[in-house]
């Protein structure tokens, strides 16, 4: 019997962004598991967004360790368990927010699966970095333009050193070094014809920012951030 587990990008928060196969992947699940970390894991949006499916009670959470060291066993005992599911006859499924390709802790666990010779079937999901440009009326690139994609860096000029190369730089999970982002926009010789920063992006908490007129006061608070710059 094959072994196989669904990855299921459950798009940027709203459950109507759920895909149609998503969700068809979903409630035909047993098992639905998310991984996360201690304080901001995303638990309760996804579990939200399964109650609105009814899947919701299938959901186990998995709790990442605050020490990187320590995660390697969280993986292999995730592993475990998912593999004691699949031998049971349960069809099993992965769900992150947004894309599981796009800055997820996936590819991780995923690796740690193979070792078990558990297949990866992947089911895309909307990824909330369209979530500035889609919101605010903006494309994210014209015609022959070029765009980035990163992580918030650690230093400011990094984000002016992207734009001398690329006509939009999209920034992903900005919440814990929002301090790099403001250094950026406020030392900046070249200021950007637009910055949007999208925080919750389709849900209840949802939150926009034009970042040449303001900057949040606290970008920690957020679950979920993403940030367009154009030059």
């Amino acid at each position: 019997m094959e072994r196989v587990i669904y990855a299921v990008g459950l798009g940027p928060g709203d459950y109507e962004m759920i895909t149609l196969k998503a969700k068809r992947v979903l409630e035909e699940s047993d098992i639905i598991f998310l991984s996360g970390g201690k304080v901001f894991n995303g638990f309760d949006e996804v579990k939200k967004l399964l109650d609105n499916i009814n899947c919701g009670s299938k959901l186990k959470f998995y709790e990442y360790p605050d020490n990187k060291n320590d995660r390697q066993a969280h993986i292999k005992q995730f592993a475990e368990d998912t593999t004691a599911s699949l031998e049971k006859g349960m069809k099993v499924s992965y769900v992150t927010m947004g894309d599981m390709t796009i800055y997820s802790s996936f590819p991780d666990i995923y690796r740690e699966l193979a070792k078990h010779n558990i297949t990866l079937k992947a089911v895309t999901g909307i990824s909330s970095c369209f979530a500035p440009a889609s919101l605010t009326g903006n494309s994210i690139v014209d015609w022959k333009d070029k765009a980035a994609i990163i992580p918030c860096p650690e230093d400011y000029n990094e984000i002016e050193n992207l734009l001398d190369k690329f006509a939009t730089v999209i920034i992903m999970k900005i919440s814990d070094n929002g301090k790099v982002l403001k250094s950026y926009l406020d030392k900046c010789i070249n200021k950007p014809s637009t910055a949007y920063a999208v925080f919750n992006a389709y849900t209840e908490k949802q939150k926009i920012y034009d970042l040449t007129k303001e900057f949040p006061d606290n970008t920690e608070e957020f679950f979920m951030s993403v940030v367009m710059i154009k030059k």
